[in-house]
């Protein structure tokens, strides 16, 4: 059913002006620091609605506000431009399934891809990972693009109740509860992938075990410091 367009606000209210100027921001930072290239997308979900907004058919680095879109979590089109990006499932059908998650990521980071088709799992190895469990993401072996509800409800299976989920020979997935929590995972889970890769050139690594894990989660200091770096890396480009 869709969403009943009397609780959704406009998408140029000032009631969404800070999640939308957040996130351009997070696709401009995802461009800039090399994690997507000419195709990702990330979303946010609407504040007491059904609905979620995402970037138009564009690349990252070039959205602008006129290139967003806001979608119900069945795909109905609900307000700004009207090219939905082709994976739009995978925004709509993870936040149907997950009440928790405020916003999501979809990458095709070369360190996610090259993990998605390897037998050698991507795991914590560094303080950076303790998002993720000790075991690492799982793989969602779906084949193909996610263009459908059916496709789009089983990675949000595979996903489960995890932070992020890699796509066999395409990139990944990545929730968070708000836009800036999902860049700092998209970001790292990037930076942990190359290190996996470069530490496993010489030889099994050490990885981090649940219980240290644990250790590094209880420290929640300063949660808003990558972000601002990230965003102070922009200066230039705007």
């Amino acid at each position: 059913m869709a969403s009943d367009r009397k609780n959704v606000p406009a998408i140029d209210s000032s009631e969404l002006k800070d999640l939308t100027e957040k996130l351009m921001t997070a696709c401009h930072i995802l461009d800039h620091e090399g994690v997507t290239d000419g195709y990702g997308h990330v979303s946010v979900r609407v504040p007491g609605a059904d609905a979620f907004i995402t970037i138009a058919n564009v690349s990252p680095g070039c959205v602008t506000r006129d290139r967003l879109i806001m979608q119900d979590f069945d795909g109905n089109y609900l307000a700004g431009a009207n090219t939905p990006p082709n994976e739009w499932p995978i925004h709509a059908c993870i936040f149907k399934a997950r009440s928790d998650v405020e916003s999501v990521s979809h990458t095709h980071s070369k360190w996610s891809t090259i993990f998605s088709v390897l037998p050698i799992k991507l795991k914590p190895m560094h303080h950076y990972g303790k998002f993720l469990s000790a075991d690492g993401p799982p793989i969602y072996e779906g084949i193909g693009l996610v263009r459908t509800v059916e496709r789009g409800n089983d990675l949000a299976k595979a996903l489960g109740n995890g932070p992020a989920v890699l796509m066999r020979a395409h990139g990944d997935a990545v929730v968070g509860e708000s836009i800036e929590q999902v860049i700092e995972r998209t970001t790292r889970l990037a930076m942990l992938g190359e290190w996996n890769h470069l530490a496993l050139l010489h030889s099994e690594p050490r990885y981090l075990n649940a219980q240290e894990l644990e250790v590094y989660n209880a420290d929640q200091r300063f949660p808003m410091r990558g972000w601002e770096y990230y965003v102070s890396r922009l200066k230039d480009r705007r």
